[in-house]
């Protein structure tokens, strides 16, 4: 006992600033010393027989010395955090009594404080110099104080050569006088900007190469009072390639001129060609008319037999004159027709009448054709539909749905026409049929001029393939819109609105 209360007071008396306490083993303080008050603000009377006012962990009976320090946080009396190394080891206050537990605490936070202070040094110099662009340090009188080792290569100086030197130094002379304004301004207020925003600033190394750059101000306080970090970015390679590339914009764009004055010649000589082809085709179509209109008129005489019987082999050839006349009359109509709306010269003459009368008149037509083939044709006219539009053109439309659709509808198939009131106020029109059906992929081509269905037809090619492209014509001119719903094998409805001008309300059976 008498040993072990000597080596503890040896231990306080020599250690000066260490803190000794002393446990039993039922973890209760039996000795704290005076560096224990000073250190951690807790006096003996405060501590001895009470438990550690802060946790340390020591495993009695397993260390005959002092075990190796450990570094700890522990807060003080007056709630400050110190960081403190700790060596423990097994403590006999009696012979015979179980361990308890032996503490030597050093304050090391103020060489923690170093430490910390010292390895951030050491990072930020290792930052500094990994750093992609040139970093300067400027003093209020211009001098560069510190630079990293981009700013030597970038520049040409040693760094004991740029440590000093006016940053002045560093620019064109020519840029000098005005960079000591700019300097002086900066001081008064200072701020995070980029430098010379919007202009082309350079920079001049020490064999005196001018080259572009970049540059970043931030104001900074220390110990020798305000300073400014430049950081500094060579933009050579960056203005070598823009350059390239404004080359060859400018190559791309002096081509693109001269391909768009090639392309506007070569619209101007299609639309002339176009514009004497429609002159052409009207022209042409009005002399094949006159002389048609002749063998028809003529035909026409020679099956009523007027002028004596023929007997059947005439007949079939007169059939043959007059069939053929008339199909070769709508040829014509329909490139006359095409021809006047390219070049403008369509014009609709609306009046108000009874399209269902228009509808009948056009179904009265086209009964002859389709009872060759046993089509049905049919409608669904209930009342008067008083419509505004061009009487002629309207029932051209129809003439050349009906058309196509007794044309591409086998025998014994069904055509109807259908009417109904649309929301807006327009009329629809549907041709529906029984037909081969169109797929749906060809269904906006099928307006285009000279478009002829591929595999869906099944060899029938007749006409000039303008017929619904005429018709997309007229019922736009009307104000209207045309469409069709169809599939291959189930037939097909082409519907298209004519836009009326005061709403008439549809008689209801």
């Amino acid at each position: 006992m008498f040993q072990d209360w000597e080596r503890l007071f040896d231990l306080a008396t020599s250690a000066g600033s260490l803190a000794v306490i002393g446990l039993d083993s039922r973890n209760l303080v039996r000795f704290w010393s005076p560096s224990a008050h000073r250190m951690l603000g807790w006096s003996s009377e405060e501590t001895l027989g009470q438990p550690l006012p802060f946790p340390l962990k020591h495993s009695p009976g397993k260390s005959r010395g002092l075990d190796a320090q450990l570094h700890v946080m522990l807060r003080t009396k007056c709630g400050e955090q110190i960081i403190v190394g700790v060596r423990a080891s097994d403590w006999n206050e009696a012979p015979g009594q179980r361990p308890g537990a032996l503490y030597v605490l050093q304050d090391v936070t103020l060489q923690h404080k170093e430490e910390d202070e010292a390895r951030s040094a050491r990072r930020f110099r290792e930052l500094l110099e990994a750093a992609p662009d040139a970093i300067l340090e400027i003093d209020r009188q211009g001098r560069i104080v510190l630079a990293n080792a981009i700013a030597e290569r970038m520049f040409g100086y040693a760094r004991a050569e740029l440590v000093g030197l006016e940053v002045d130094n560093l620019l064109p002379s020519a840029m000098r006088a005005r960079h000591k304004q700019h300097r002086e301004h900066y001081d008064a207020h200072p701020s995070t900007r980029p430098m010379g925003s919007g202009l082309k600033l350079e920079a001049i190394r020490r064999d005196m190469e001018r080259f572009p750059v970049e540059i970043s101000l931030s104001p900074v306080d220390s110990e020798e009072g305000q300073r400014v970090i430049a950081i500094v970015r060579d933009t050579s390679d960056r203005h070598a390639t823009e350059e390239k590339l404004l080359q060859i914009r400018e190559a791309f764009a002096r081509e693109l001129a001269h391909k768009n004055d090639e392309l506007q010649k070569r619209n101007r000589e299609i639309e002339k060609s176009d514009r004497l082809k429609s002159e052409f085709l009207a022209s042409m179509s009005h002399e094949l008319r006159t002389p048609l209109h002749t063998i028809i008129g003529f035909s026409e005489l020679l099956s009523e037999q007027m002028q004596g019987p023929l007997n059947d082999k005439q007949k079939r050839f007169v059939e043959h004159i007059l069939r053929d006349s008339l199909h070769l009359l709508e040829l014509i109509n329909d490139i006359l027709d095409l021809s006047k709306i390219e070049s403008g010269r369509l014009e609709l003459h609306r009046e108000t009448f009874d399209a269902g009368v228009s509808i009948e008149e056009v179904l009265a037509s086209m009964r002859p054709r389709a009872a060759q083939k046993s089509i049905e044709l049919s409608h669904g006219l209930n009342g008067t539909i008083e419509l505004c539009a061009d009487r002629v053109r309207f029932k051209e439309i129809l003439l050349n749905l009906l058309g196509n659709a007794v044309k591409f509808t086998p025998e014994h198939g069904r055509v109807a026409v259908e009417v109904a009131r649309e929301s807006s106020g327009s009329w629809r029109f549907t041709v529906s049929d029984t037909g081969i059906g169109i797929p749906p992929e060809e269904h906006e081509a099928i307006f285009d001029k000279f478009y002829q269905a591929g595999s869906t037809t099944r060899g029938i090619r007749e006409g000039t393939g303008l017929g619904l492209a005429i018709t997309r014509h007229l019922v736009q001119e009307h104000g209207g819109r045309v469409w069709v719903e169809s599939e291959p094998g189930r037939g097909s409805r082409f519907s298209f609105t004519i836009p009326d001008r005061e709403i008439i309300a549809w008689p209801v059976s």
